[in-house]
């Protein structure tokens, strides 16, 4: 199959912007498909780590920089620098047409911002949204990150009619690159943006009741980080990924105590896949990722939070990380993907009907 991926413009498909979410994600989908044998055209920018067929550079490092205008990159959202997106679409389109077959997929992750390219290929291209943790959704073709998430969406859109085409595919991770261990040490982890809506102020309020340390790993505003890292937390920064990773699988449990509706919550998976029990709030994606009292607790009270963080001690990290990398891993998620763009291919023939003769319709 042949895959045009549109990179989000805020920043390099690197590791070293991993801070941002959907650029981590980018990376690992770019790589299970290429790893796949598919062909794939990641449009990006001038660096680059993920596996492709062709790189096909869209801004500049400068580019991005002067459209950012001193913006940091992992606060970019989709609506307050549409110069940069509008620049980046223009771009791609200009791109695509050189490249395209009729058949192909276009894949994105950056909400309504890439609809321009989506309109302007659909004759003949498969645009498709493949893995949907935000609000601003648009295409034919979606793939949503949770069942949760699914449903919020057709809720915030007044929709109570189901979609054939709509598909629910967790997100996928490279479990080799989290490490395990069975002798955690006494501390309690946070990881994550450093906002009142993520829950930190009252991870620190728990860790606090439990009499542990707090290891604060993650970036916010100078702000939020004095209003919301409590006492006893010790605030670490945004640490290199292997740093983190190893912070985390060392952490007694983790705790993502988010307020919002959380669509997805990658934190939990990389959690559960070092063998790292997860002590969350009990909705969202929670619901779908944490199984309660196996690889971690959803809590629903202050006294819930204290008592998860005693009892994560008897939770078995090895039966966590199997159950992790059973469902979350890049090999059990990819026949998940390829079963659903092999569905949307066959729409270019019979269509929703393939297999079975056409219903004649009725005539008076």
């Amino acid at each position: 199959m042949r895959f045009h991926l549109l990179a989000c413009p805020n920043a390099q498909t690197t590791k070293e912007y991993l801070l941002c979410g959907f650029a981590a994600l980018t990376i690992r989908f770019s790589n299970m498909l290429a790893k796949h044998g598919h062909t794939v055209f990641l449009y990006a920018s001038e660096e680059n780590d993920a596996q492709c067929t062709e790189l096909v550079p869209v801004l500049s490092k400068m580019d991005i920089q002067t459209l950012l205008n001193g913006t940091p990159y992992q606060s970019v959202w989709f609506h307050p620098t549409p110069l940069l997106w509008e620049t980046q679409c223009g771009r791609i389109i200009s791109a695509i047409a050189q490249r395209k077959h009729p058949g192909d997929f276009i894949l994105s992750i950056g909400g309504s911002a890439h609809l321009p390219v989506f309109e302007k290929f659909h004759a003949d291209c498969f645009g498709v949204e493949y893995s949907i943790g935000y609000l601003g959704t648009f295409s034919q073709f979606r793939v949503f990150e949770s069942h949760f998430h699914r449903a919020f969406i057709q809720g915030v859109y007044g929709n109570n009619i189901g979609h054939f085409f709509d598909e629910v595919i967790p997100v996928p991770f490279e479990a080799e690159k989290f490490p395990f261990t069975l002798q955690p040490g006494n501390y309690l982890a946070y990881v994550g943006r450093i906002t009142e809506n993520k829950g930190v102020a009252l991870a620190c309020e728990v860790a606090e009741a439990v009499g542990m340390p707090l290891k604060i790993i993650g970036h916010g505003k100078d702000e939020d980080i004095a209003n919301f890292v409590g006492r006893g937390a010790e605030f670490l920064g945004p640490l290199p990924d292997g740093q983190r990773n190893a912070l985390i699988a060392g952490a007694r449990a983790v705790l993502c105590p988010t307020l919002y509706m959380e669509p997805f919550n990658c934190v939990a998976v990389e959690a559960q896949l070092c063998g790292t029990p997860v002590i969350s709030t009990p909705w969202g994606g929670f619901t779908e990722t944490i199984e309660h009292g196996v690889s971690g607790f959803r809590c629903s009270m202050f006294a819930d939070f204290v008592k998860a963080c005693k009892d994560a001690r008897a939770l078995d990290r090895t039966a966590i990380r199997n159950r992790a990398a059973r469902l979350y891993s890049t090999e059990a998620i990819y026949p998940q993907y390829l079963r659903y763009f092999e569905r949307i291919s066959q729409l270019r023939g019979d269509g929703f009907y393939a297999g079975f003769p056409r219903p004649q319709s009725k005539t008076s």
